[in-house]
């Protein structure tokens, strides 16, 4: 029975993907002009939004209105190319998307868009939070903490805060690093807390000095993970303990996300997120929405990344609790179309340098 619906499963969502491409390569024969892709931005906004109502409601078949979700959009973007004879016919500002290059500019543009009240309240409080519910306080109290990634330090913000006793946060993005400085200063942490601008492949940190090391949803969007990873796992002490979170991928909501995310890639950064900030959603929101519309995620099933990770020199794993009610960690998130909606979900490990 499982593995007649496994087989079901893939079919459905194969059908799903189908009709993604088929409006990507739709999308490719658009005219270039402001006028097209505001309004696609717009639309693709739209479908995003409503993925996130479908898939959150618990034990709801999101079949159906997927689809119909899809096939509105092959009417709009029919809609807005037939209407593209009204417009100043303006062309669009291309820019080439290089992966990590595209996501160092997109990631500092949006982790420096929060005011301080709202990091404090949003950001770290999720983490405080983890922390909390995941009873992570007991390997952080005391312990020197490492975030390879750590954008605008929001994390290690929080382990600080849990009684760490001592963070660095790492990251290529030199406006990130301003801005978790910032922070830090005015929170009075500059004794427990150190932010540089660095490349996390070669972090010139010695090697087994730091207790806990914090990898939380970076890796994915690199060219050469495998590296990353290494150079964590070198500066990790034998038992240590590391954070890694990953995308799980492989449901409808990641095939959505992707679609947006190709579509758009070529378009430049700054339309993109200037576009999604005249919407007048709420910061949080506008972050998730720039986030899966412009940054490329590289997927895992659970199985195939923890044996990856045993392959590196880590062990003894467990699986965490994002703990919000928009997080989708499987053995935390009951749903009987878990598989449909999220694939393998977010994968919030806990584990063991061997």
């Amino acid at each position: 029975m499982k593995k007649t619906l496994k087989i079901k499963e893939q079919k459905i969502l194969s059908k799903i993907f189908k009709k993604s491409e088929n409006i990507y390569n739709k999308t490719k024969k658009l005219p270039k002009t402001k006028f097209i892709y505001s309004y696609l931005i717009s639309e693709l906004i739209l479908i995003n939004l409503e993925i996130e109502n479908i898939i959150f409601k618990k034990n709801y078949n999101p079949i159906n209105d997927t689809i119909k979700i899809l096939d509105y959009l092959i009417y709009k973007i029919d809609l807005i190319k037939k209407n593209n004879i009204h417009s100043d016919k303006t062309g669009i500002k291309k820019q080439l998307f290089k992966k990590e290059i595209s996501h160092e500019e997109l990631f500092q543009r949006l982790w420096t868009n929060y005011n301080f009240n709202q990091y404090i309240k949003d950001r770290v409080w999720r983490y405080r939070k983890r922390i909390k519910i995941n009873n992570l306080k007991k390997i952080i109290k005391n312990k020197k903490v490492v975030d390879f990634g750590c954008g605008h330090g929001n994390f290690l913000i929080a382990a600080a805060m849990e009684g760490c006793s001592f963070g660095y946060g790492i990251d290529y993005g030199k406006d990130s690093i301003n801005f978790a400085n910032k922070i830090k200063n005015k929170l009075k942490l500059n004794k427990k807390l150190k932010f540089e601008t660095k490349n996390i492949y070669k972090s010139n940190l010695k090697s087994s000095s730091f207790d806990v090391a914090i990898q939380n949803g970076v890796f994915h969007h690199l060219n050469k993970p495998d590296k990353a990873y290494k150079e964590l796992h070198r500066v990790l002490r034998k038992g240590g303990y590391a954070w890694l979170y990953t995308d799980g991928g492989g449901g409808i909501r990641d095939i959505i996300a992707d679609m947006s995310q190709k579509i758009l890639k070529d378009i430049s950064i700054d339309f993109k997120v200037k576009k999604i900030r005249t919407t007048y959603l709420n910061n949080s929101k506008q972050y998730h929405l720039s986030d899966n519309t412009n940054a490329k995620y590289q997927h895992y099933s659970l199985e195939n990344y923890l044996k990856y990770l045993k392959k590196i020199g880590f062990t003894n794993f467990t699986q965490l609790n994002g703990g919000t009610k928009t997080d989708f960690d499987k053995p935390f998130l009951e749903d009987k179309y878990f598989k449909l909606k999220f694939g393998s979900g977010d994968l919030r490990i806990l584990c063991q340098k061997k």
